[in-house]
C-alpha cells in the first residue's frame, strides 16, 4: 500500500545523503593532513630551497590584473586574444589596445586592486605571493585566511602557514568545520595593547583559536585520494628528498668527525702495545688528526709500511650521486637548471628557451590556479563578472627581437610609433610621421627637437641610428 509519509522520509534521508556527499567530494572541505606537513615545511632546504625560491622569485615579480568582464568581454576572448596575438610585440598592447582588441584592467584604485596590491598592514602584494606559492609547493596547500568587516566584506589577507593549521570537524558553533592555529608552532612577543600589535598584527591575535571555513581561502595540489588535503611535491618526492639529505649528511660527517689524513706507516710485528696504550694513542691520534683541518696530513711512526686512509670520490660516489638527486628534485617541483642559477652551458637561445620553459609550463600555471581561486572566492565581493589574472614576466629573446624587427622593417609592415613603443620611447603621433611606416634606406638620422634631441644627446637605446640593423648592416628610417 502506498503511504506518502514513508516516501517523504525516504526522499528526505535521499536529500540528506546527497548534501553529505557533495560535502566528502566538495574540495577545500577539513579533514586530517594525509602526511606530516611540518616535516614537509622542514625540508624547505637544500635543492628544495633552491627551486621552490625560484618559483617564488618569478611569483614575486608577477603583474597583479583584474578585468570587468562585463565590460571588457570574457577571459576566454582574452585568452583567444593573447593566442592570436601572440607572435606580435607585447610593448604594442598599451600603444594599439582598442585596435588589437585587448581588454583595459582596472584602475588600482579599485577596491580590489588596493587589496590584492596591499593584502594586509604588515605585507605588500608580491611578499603576499611569495608565501602562497612557497606554502603550495612544500604542503600541497596554500591556505588564505580572508579577514571580514562586520558586514562580510574581505578587508585584509594573511596566509597561514599550513604546519600550524589543524583541521577542525564541523560542529554546532562551526556548522561547516574550520582549522585551528596552533599556539605552540608560533614565536611572537607580545606587546602592550596601547602599542601598534593591536592593529598591524591581527594574525597573532587569532592564534589558538579556530577560524571558520567561510573566511578561508583554500588552494591545493590535487590528492589521488583525499578530497580534504593535497599533494605537495616534496611529499610525491620524499624518498629522493630523504636520499639528498643522507648523502648531504653523510658528506658532512666524512668531513666533520673523520679522521682524513692521507697516510700512516704501521709499526713492525715485534711491537706488542698494552690496552691502555692502544686507549692512549686512540685518544691521541683523534685529538691531533681528527677533523677537516687535519685533511691531507701524513702520520710518520717507527715502520715498514705505508697505507692510504682517505676514501676516493669515486668509492664514495659523492659527486655523482649529488648531481643526480639536485636534477631529481629540481624536476620534481618543474625547474630547469638554468632557471635554478645553475649554469649549464649551451647557446644564447637555449638559455631563453629554458627560461621561456620554466615560465610557461611551471610558474604560470601556478599563478592561473591562485587567480582562479581568488575570482571565485575574492572578487564577487567587489562586483560581478571580475576576473582576476595574475601574469608572470614575459621572457624574450633579444636577438630574435631584433631579427624580427629587421624582416618587418624589410616587410614595410612596422610603423615608427610601433618601433618606438618596442624601444620604450613615447609615440610621435600622425602629426610627426609616427604612424609612418618603417623603410629601409641609406639616410642618415637626424634628430628631431624637443623629446628626441635629448633622448639622442642622453645616448638612449633604440635611439642610435644604427642600433636597430646592427645584425644587417643597414639603418631604418624610423624617427
Amino acid at each position: 500500500m502506498w503511504n506518502p509519509l514513508k516516501q517523504l522520509t525516504a526522499r528526505f534521508k535521499s536529500n540528506q545523503f546527497a548534501v553529505a556527499l557533495r560535502a566528502v567530494l566538495g574540495a577545500g572541505q577539513p579533514g586530517a593532513w594525509s602526511s606530516d606537513h611540518r616535516r614537509e615545511s622542514d625540508q624547505y632546504t637544500g635543492w628544495n630551497f633552491v627551486a621552490i625560491r625560484a618559483i617564488c622569485l618569478q611569483a614575486m615579480q608577477a603583474s597583479v590584473l583584474v578585468y570587468d568582464d562585463s565590460i571588457n568581454g570574457s577571459k576566454q576572448k582574452r585568452i583567444k586574444d593573447k593566442v592570436h596575438n601572440k607572435n606580435r610585440y607585447t610593448q604594442l598592447k598599451s600603444l594599439y589596445a582598442g585596435e588589437f582588441g585587448v581588454a583595459e584592467p582596472l584602475s588600482n584604485e579599485h577596491p580590489i586592486c588596493k587589496i590584492l596590491k596591499h593584502p594586509n598592514p604588515t605585507q605588500s602584494g608580491a611578499s603576499f605571493r611569495y608565501e602562497r606559492v612557497l606554502q603550495l609547493q612544500l604542503t600541497g596547500t596554500s591556505i588564505v585566511w580572508n579577514v571580514p568587516n562586520q558586514f562580510g566584506k574581505t578587508v585584509q589577507r594573511y596566509v597561514i602557514p599550513t604546519a600550524i593549521a589543524t583541521p577542525v570537524p564541523p560542529s554546532h558553533e562551526f556548522p561547516e568545520g574550520g582549522y585551528k592555529i596552533q599556539a605552540p608552532s608560533l614565536r611572537y612577543v607580545s606587546e602592550p595593547y596601547s602599542s601598534s600589535f593591536a592593529e598591524t598584527s591581527m594574525f597573532y591575535q587569532v592564534v589558538g583559536n579556530v577560524i571558520p571555513i567561510s573566511q578561508l581561502q583554500i588552494s591545493r595540489w590535487p590528492h589521488p585520494v583525499y578530497k580534504d588535503d593535497g599533494q605537495s611535491p616534496v611529499s610525491a618526492g620524499a624518498r629522493w628528498v630523504d636520499s639528498a639529505n643522507q648523502i648531504d649528511s653523510a658528506r658532512w660527517a666524512q668531513m666533520n668527525n673523520g679522521a682524513d689524513p692521507s697516510i700512516v706507516v704501521t709499526c713492525g710485528k715485534d711491537m706488542n702495545p698494552t690496552r691502555e696504550e692502544l686507549e692512549a694513542a686512540a685518544t691521541m691520534f683523534e685529538q691531533k688528526y681528527g677533523g677537516t683541518e687535519n685533511t691531507g696530513k701524513a702520520i710518520f711512526t717507527t715502520g715498514e709500511q705505508v697505507v692510504s686512509l682517505t676514501a676516493t670520490p669515486r668509492e664514495m660516489d659523492y659527486n655523482s650521486s649529488f648531481t643526480q638527486f639536485r636534477d631529481a628534485i629540481l624536476a620534481l617541483h618543474g625547474v630547469p637548471g638554468i632557471a635554478a642559477g645553475i649554469s649549464d652551458g649551451g647557446s644564447y637561445a637555449a638559455f631563453y628557451a629554458s627560461l621561456k620553459q620554466f615560465i610557461c609550463l611551471t610558474v604560470q600555471p601556478i599563478l592561473d590556479l591562485l587567480a582562479e581561486d581568488d575570482t571565485e572566492h575574492l572578487a564577487p565581493q567587489f562586483g560581478k563578472n571580475l576576473t582576476v589574472e595574475i601574469e608572470a614576466t614575459h621572457i624574450d629573446d633579444p636577438d630574435l627581437l631584433e631579427k624580427r624587427l629587421a624582416t618587418d622593417i624589410r616587410a614595410k609592415i612596422i610603423k615608427v610609433d610601433e618601433m618606438r613603443a618596442i624601444r620604450g620611447l613615447p609615440p610621435l603621433g600622425p602629426e610627426r610621421e609616427g604612424d609612418k611606416l618603417v623603410s629601409q634606406n641609406d639616410s642618415k638620422f637626424q634628430p628631431t627637437e624637443d623629446v628626441d634631441k635629448h633622448d639622442f644627446d642622453a645616448g638612449t637605446p633604440g635611439l642610435q641610428k644604427d642600433n636597430l640593423s646592427k645584425n644587417n648592416g643597414t639603418t631604418g628610417e624610423i624617427f
